[in-house]
């Protein structure tokens, strides 16, 4: 497997780990957990590694976990499929992470009920279906760009919060910006009840 290759599987896995925290609970994936689990030794650890921080949900009730394994094992097989469908077929021409990564939203619509989209924020879109169309997606690329780490709003019993990706090194060959530290989105929209 070429180095090439290694890049591309290293950004779908971690754009995967990004929907599943995400997705997983959007409220408690946003929130640092600020209780006394952390010792000197992880917190020195973490101080270590910049950007690296705990999003450990609190215990939750049984049936929620049993609900949140049965999507994260739907989201990591269907990954490792798309990966393997993917890259390592002799002589395929091999897609861009953000397309590889549409099977896995798929899963997760038609599973889940989880409707994924990519959103360009700060560098260049690859895709133009990635530009924003609606208002809240043209508002939450405002917030994004302005270092907000979520937009959300619930709308007609829809759930949505658009979130960022930071580009990397290796990302920014191809979504080529000005920006020091370019950002890409997704948009996760789910339903809910109100009440």
């Amino acid at each position: 497997m070429n180095c090439h290759t290694m890049t591309r599987l290293h950004r779908l896995l971690l754009a995967t780990l990004a929907l599943l925290l995400v997705t997983a609970n959007p409220a408690d994936a946003l929130q640092q957990d600020k209780s006394d689990r952390t010792t000197p030794h992880t917190k020195a650890k973490a101080r270590n590694k910049p950007g690296l921080k705990s999003l450990a949900p609190k215990p939750i009730p049984l049936d929620q976990a049993k609900q949140r394994a049965r999507m994260l094992h739907d989201i990591y097989e269907s990954t490792l499929l798309s990966m393997h469908r993917h890259y390592f077929e002799p002589g395929k021409q091999q897609p861009i992470p953000s397309r590889a990564m549409e099977d896995v939203f798929y899963t997760g619509k038609r599973r889940w009920g989880v409707t994924a989209r990519w959103l360009a924020v700060s560098a260049q879109a690859m895709n133009i279906d990635h530009k924003p169309r609606t208002p809240f997606e043209k508002a939450a690329v405002r917030q994004l760009i302005s270092g907000k780490k979520t937009h959300e709003e619930v709308r007609d019993g829809i759930y949505r919060m658009a979130a960022p990706i930071v580009l990397f090194a290796n990302c920014i060959r191809c979504h080529t910006t000005r920006n020091k530290r370019p950002i890409a989105g997704i948009v996760l929209s789910l339903p809910v009840t109100t009440d």
